[in-house]
């Protein structure tokens, strides 16, 4: 009897294709759409407070100055990235909980980076334009100590701010890799202030801030430590000239706690590849870049001509 033999052989495993990331024409997709938003937001809050003087003769365009700003970027450029980015994808970071004494320490290191990067800021304009005038204490100075200046400097800034330059632009980001996400932000939120004063710290502190977001998920604590921040450099001096001496406390707490916490800021290494380049190689963030640095070399020529500055927003 013949006895049937069957040769069979394992069929070869297939390893599971490895997911492909995203590709640079979808990146730069990503970046145009977000710098066309962020392009439409600095040219409405540069050109509203111009507008609303043409259509109401006695409105003081300096003295609302940022009461005006802030409605800006919560009314137009807030909806305007919401809309340009409704199909964009998103990544939340996972929640973390941030406790009350940890909290007060990063509201330190975030005021004493900011002055930092304001002596910084107020140096290279010193440099560029030796004489030059502070153009932005004089918009503070206008506003005043009133009920609006606190809600322009405490509540709104704060609240729409950290909702386009964290909430938004951090989640749309952040599926690139940390470290895009929280230098995009940093970088946006110093180039959107139109001026090198202002642009130092908020590039600084936007960082800070973006970084925060993405360590703890939640956008409420930095509106929080936004509003702390706010109300110690632009509120407080104003309604209390002697606190000075206490904001400088605070500031020199802030240093030591930064020199003290700076080992246990990790930011994970997981940019995808070719994110730099697509970042900055599209025309919505061309438009932006050359938009807001023609604004500081405009601002620059101003606060170096102190006679231009006569009826300026």
């Amino acid at each position: 009897m013949e006895e049937n033999i069957e040769f069979t052989a394992d069929a070869p495993v297939m390893e599971p294709a490895a997911p492909q990331g995203p590709s640079r024409s979808e990146m730069r997709r990503v970046f145009s759409r977000i710098g066309l938003g962020l392009c439409l937001g600095l040219l409405a809050s540069q050109l509203a407070p111009s507008l609303l003087t043409v259509l109401f003769p006695t409105f003081d365009a300096q003295a609302h100055a940022f009461l005006v700003g802030g409605l800006c970027t919560g009314c137009f450029t807030l909806p305007v990235l919401l809309l340009l980015g409704r199909k964009l994808p998103a990544q939340q970071p996972a929640r973390n909980p941030l406790r009350v004494g940890r909290f007060l320490a990063l509201v330190c290191i975030c005021y004493a980076c900011m002055i930092v990067g304001n002596l910084v800021g107020i140096g290279v304009n010193l440099l560029l334009s030796p004489g030059s005038v502070d153009l932005v204490s004089d918009l503070a100075s206008a506003s005043g100590a009133s009920l609006e200046t606190v809600v322009a400097f405490v509540v709104l800034a704060p609240v729409f701010e950290e909702l386009v330059f964290r909430k938004v632009l951090v989640d749309r980001v952040l599926p690139y890799g940390e470290w895009p996400a929280i230098l995009f932000s940093g970088l946006t939120f110093g180039l959107f202030h139109g001026n090198l004063t202002q642009f130092f710290y908020a590039f600084l502190l936007g960082m800070i801030l973006a970084f925060i977001y993405v360590r703890t998920g939640n956008i409420l604590h930095t509106i929080g430590i936004h509003a702390c921040i706010n109300f110690l450099g632009g509120v407080l001096p104003i309604l209390l000239p002697a606190a000075t001496f206490l904001v400088m406390l605070v500031a020199l707490a802030g240093l030591i706690l930064f020199f003290l916490y700076r080992k246990q800021a990790h930011v994970e290494q997981n940019a995808v590849p070719g994110v730099g380049a697509a970042m900055f190689g599209n025309a919505g963030m061309i438009l932006f870049l050359i938009l807001s640095g023609l604004l500081m070399a405009l601002v620059a020529i101003v606060m170096n001509h102190p006679e231009l500055t006569t009826g300026l927003v």
